[in-house]
């Protein structure tokens, strides 16, 4: 949670966005990240739905779009601000009633996506779905706010559905306990998520360009934390 400082998953976000570029922050909330986009010579616009936030979010941002990125007058109010060099989508599309369209929207404002969404198939949602449970919580896989769920597969589908091609992915694995936070243990945090990302990854972070016409989607290679971000092979 952004109170308690970035997440790994923000760290990988914002380690996308090249210095010094025009920023579309979608669901800015009180601009946290933003205000690390800032320090870096970025010029940001946000876009937030809750006004108290988005208030907040003025004192790091040129311009603050308050509205529902799914609402007509929202997108023509962001369109007005267009084009942007980065539309970064963090942790925004599973909120959204209709993610495809939206996602296909903004991306028509910038040149790189750069979006990540949680992964339900972690080993922990499949662990309480085997157990017969869907916990809904505050925060995490199940956050009662979430409106659609996806794994690593379908998140690429969702971009690609937006006519964008995908250039490179990253994965944030679950954050570990204080008492397990050991070395070995970092390591074999690193390595299996890694290896498997689908069962390990908690969230799935990818950078994307629109396809040019003609252009077939392609697989992106994926990066261990800490990697630089690339293209795809």
């Amino acid at each position: 949670m952004a109170e308690h400082g970035l997440s790994p998953a923000h760290r990988i976000l914002l380690d996308a966005v090249p210095d010094g570029v025009r920023v579309l922050d979608v669901g800015c909330a009180t601009g946290y990240l933003a205000a690390q986009l800032a320090r870096r010579g970025c010029r940001v616009t946000g876009v937030e739905a809750d006004p108290v936030a988005a208030e907040r979010a003025r004192e790091h941002c040129e311009a603050v779009v308050v509205g529902d990125v799914e609402g007509g007058g929202c997108r023509s109010e962001l369109a007005a601000h267009a084009p942007f060099e980065v539309v970064l989508c963090g942790d925004v599309l599973e909120h959204l009633r209709d993610p495809w369209s939206a996602l296909r929207a903004l991306a028509a404002l910038g040149g790189q996506v750069v979006l990540s969404v949680p992964n339900v198939a972690h080993w922990t949602g499949r662990r309480a779905l085997a157990r017969g449970r869907f916990p809904y919580a505050e925060h995490g896989l199940f956050d009662r706010t979430h409106l659609r769920f996806f794994t690593r597969a379908s998140a690429r589908d969702l971009a690609q559905s937006a006519g964008l091609r995908i250039v490179d992915e990253r994965f944030a694995p679950a954050p570990l306990p204080m008492q397990a936070r050991l070395p070995a243990l970092r390591a074999l945090e690193r390595a299996a998520v890694r290896v498997r990302p689908e069962l390990f990854a908690l969230q799935v972070i990818r950078s994307a360009r629109r396809a040019g016409p003609g252009a077939r989607p392609g697989r992106a290679r994926s990066r261990p934390r800490g990697a630089s971000w690339g293209t795809p092979r």
